[in-house]
């Protein structure tokens, strides 16, 4: 595993994924990056592939940091820079998925990249920099629009989230 860090950004494949976001200037367009990024780890029907993961967190990390791009300071050498790309908001299907891939992430089963970090002793230290992004996840949404919420009418999330 090429990772010098726990951080959702702090490997080769988190690393690489950053530069699909090269030409990628508008909401539209980035939001067609992350969204394929987190489809591969939702549409894998076997374990997740520890390339396909590492892109899946990073993903849905940038859809935390769309609305708070400070939780990039650590990680401003290997995040898409300047972030967020756009004032225009998210698609708001986005953080449904994100919020369903960093849970499934936490999982060590059928997830090559947890079965790494387990096999390295730090897999507490992985799945908590997980929890970080997951619990800002239910913040950096505007009021009403966290995923699962339904306070102020049908959460406009396709589908809902446990939290």
């Amino acid at each position: 595993m090429g990772a010098w860090d726990v951080s959702v950004f702090s490997n080769d494949d988190a690393a690489d994924f950053g530069y699909e976001f090269d030409d990628a200037n508008t909401a539209t367009e980035v939001a067609s990056v992350i969204d394929a990024a987190l489809d591969a780890v939702l549409g894998s029907s076997d374990d997740v592939d520890g390339s396909d993961g590492a892109a899946g967190l990073a993903a849905a990390a940038l859809v935390v940091a769309w609305n708070e791009p400070e939780m990039l300071q650590d990680d401003e050498n290997y995040a898409p820079q300047p972030w967020p790309r756009s004032p225009d908001p998210l698609p708001d299907h986005l953080a449904a998925k994100a919020a369903a891939v960093l849970d499934r992430m936490k999982d060590p089963e059928e997830n090559e990249l947890g079965e790494l970090w387990m096999e390295s002793g730090q897999w507490e230290d992985f799945t908590a920099e997980i929890s970080r992004w997951r619990a800002r996840l239910l913040t950096s949404m505007p009021r009403g629009d966290s995923p699962g919420n339904t306070r102020n009418g049908p959460s406009p999330c396709p589908v809902e989230v446990p939290l």
